[in-house]
């Protein structure tokens, strides 16, 4: 359909164009405004879109907060369909993603990256204050953050105004419940100090497993956060406690004495791994033995491990070691490629090893020798994203499958498909929205596949036909974020109702076409669930793993890292 914009200019809103779509509304480029999006309400019931509003928003830095540029209406009744904003390239990501230890250690994000962000984040709070502008729903979904540290608060149409009343929708995590979770200034400084501290920490300050008081709202009123003296609190391994005496003061001020302000940042922000309360949970006596593959340098991290069944590469800040991964308690070292950028990432099947180097794909041959790729060209915005032996390209108006194992002197088969890329989100895994309706992408065996989702995901964690996946729910008028696995049968997707405190990147074994397992990390132990309804039949005891600890599954055995360790581990 043909819309206009308050300035007279007619667009197209069309939902091959939708990037993503939530609740309240769908969000769509804009073909005659490139650098521009589209938020559509999907009712009226929804809209906080006014001109008084846009006016009330329009103080906003618009380097910090994605603000409404101009109303969309409709060209007979000129009522508000929504408005235009700033289109975000989707190099930004949800501040909620570096909470995750895995997830830091790829992007390289380190404490001083952190404390850049959470400067910018504050400073956008008190921004918006200061003009009298409440945010709200202030998650760490509504912050988006680039690895350059550049930060942008996303949804502000909602924000409270002199015009507009915020509605109270908000996330649970976020919600100050012990001021009967009342949106205001204070609200906010409780919620920008949540979302903080689970960037410093890798936890929510309400988290953890308390052995009495089981809900996040209770831990609230009773005043008992993850550092609370309290010996009912068994606290995860990934948590890594504030050391600075003056910021931890604020947290207890804030949590512990229940005060609202907002948090001064003093800098650095050393942290430390807390020695956690042992898992009370049965294990079964299995042994694991393990062997370190990599032995870090001084200043040296794990940044990323990813392992076929036969081939796998380690890769550090420093170096990255491609081992063949065949043999049975063995990873036999093929070579070694010193560090160049960030720029520079690899990709292994289970024949070739692919390296892209700027607009390049290059495969390696034996004698340290790369081959460039004849029929392969990346562009600059070209976004690249591996599922087992298939390396998805999304570049321009196509998607591209390369299949690494089949390439023939110096080309590569692709499989290319017309798509709209804007509308793929490749987070964790491959998720796609076309016109309402998301998908998700796997493996099936030879190529990828399709299922429509039973659900809108915000996120999901997928191996083979297995996943995570992060979604909204909505319990006695309350929203919270949950965390379910699901299944991949006969092109449907089957939630399980098994659930999870976050995502894990768990690994899958096949054994036939019927029965498959999931190895899923958690403190001191790895799960093994069955892969059809994540039924757990089996607890591994392994002191090494936490529930930040990626596992992947090769003939060799099974990878286990995090960011200060790599280990093989075998039964």
């Amino acid at each position: 359909m043909k819309a206009l914009t308050e300035s007279g200019k007619t667009i197209t809103i069309d939902d091959r164009y939708e990037i993503k779509r939530g609740g309240e509304g769908k969000i769509l480029t804009i073909p005659e405004l490139p650098n521009q999006v589209a938020k559509i309400y999907l009712s009226s019931n929804y809209q906080h879109m006014s001109q008084a509003q846009k006016n009330a928003l329009a103080c906003l830095d618009a380097s910090l907060f994605v603000k409404p540029l101009e109303l969309i209406l409709d060209k007979k009744t000129k009522a508000i369909l929504g408005f235009t904003m700033e289109y975000i390239s989707p190099d930004f990501v949800p501040l909620a993603a570096f909470y995750n230890k895995s997830y830091c250690a790829t992007a390289g994000v380190d404490d001083d990256f952190k404390l850049k962000v959470a400067e910018k984040i504050l400073a956008g709070v008190q921004s918006a204050h200061s003009h009298d502008i409440i945010i709200g729903d202030l998650s760490g979904l509504n912050i988006l953050v680039n690895v350059q540290g550049e930060i942008r608060f996303i949804d502000t149409d909602s924000y409270e105004t002199a015009v507009h009343t915020h509605w109270g929708v908000l996330l649970d995590e976020i919600r100050d419940y012990l001021y009967q979770g009342q949106v205001s200034k204070n609200s906010d400084y409780f919620a920008v100090s949540v979302i903080l501290f689970n960037l410093f920490t890798n936890l929510h300050p309400f988290k953890g497993v308390h052995k009495t008081i089981k809900s996040m709202a209770e831990r609230m009123i009773n005043k008992i956060p993850v550092f609370a003296q309290n010996p009912d609190l068994i606290l995860p391994k990934c948590y890594q406690p504030i050391q600075n005496p003056a910021l931890q003061n604020q947290y207890n001020d804030l949590y512990l004495q229940g005060n609202r302000f907002l948090l001064q940042l003093i800098a650095p922000l050393p942290t430390q791994t807390a020695t956690p309360v042992p898992s009370t949970l049965p294990t079964v006596a299995t042994t694991l033995k393990y062997k370190e593959i990599y032995k870090l340098q001084a200043g040296e991290k794990f940044r990323k491990a990813y392992f076929t069944q036969r081939l796998g590469y380690v890769q550090t800040n420093m170096q990255t070691l491609f081992f063949d991964a065949n043999n049975q308690g063995y990873l036999t070292p093929k070579a070694t490629f010193s560090y160049s950028s960030n720029n520079e990432k690899y990709f292994v099947g289970n024949k070739n090893l692919l390296r892209q180097r700027q607009f390049d794909l290059e495969v390696w041959q034996s004698g340290q020798n790369w081959l460039t790729l004849s029929n392969v060209k990346l562009s600059e915005t070209a976004r690249l994203h591996q599922e087992q032996d298939v390396l998805v390209v999304l570049d321009g108006d196509f998607m591209r499958l390369l299949h690494i194992d089949d390439i023939i002197q110096d080309q590569i088969r692709i499989d290319q498909t017309p798509a709209f890329t804007a509308g793929f989100d490749t987070l964790y895994s491959l998720v796609q929205n076309v016109g309402g309706v998301q998908y998700v992408w796997y493996h099936s065996g030879k190529t990828l596949s399709t299922v429509k989702t039973s659900l809108p995901v915000e996120n999901a964690f997928i191996v083979g036909n297995v996943g995570i996946a992060m979604h909204e729910t909505n319990q006695n008028g309350e929203i919270a974020l949950a965390y379910e696995y699901f299944s991949l049968q006969n092109l449907q997707m089957h939630l399980t109702g098994e659930r999870v405190h976050e995502l894990r990147n768990f690994a899958v074994k096949v054994v036939n076409p019927q029965t498959a397992y999931i190895f899923e990390p958690a403190d001191d132990k790895i799960v093994v669930r069955k892969a059809d309804n994540a039924q757990i039949v089996q607890e591994m005891a392994c002191s090494l793993i936490t529930t930040a600890t990626t596992l992947q599954l090769a003939q060799a055995g099974i990878i286990a890292y995090e960011q200060d360790f790599c280990y093989l581990l075998n039964t």
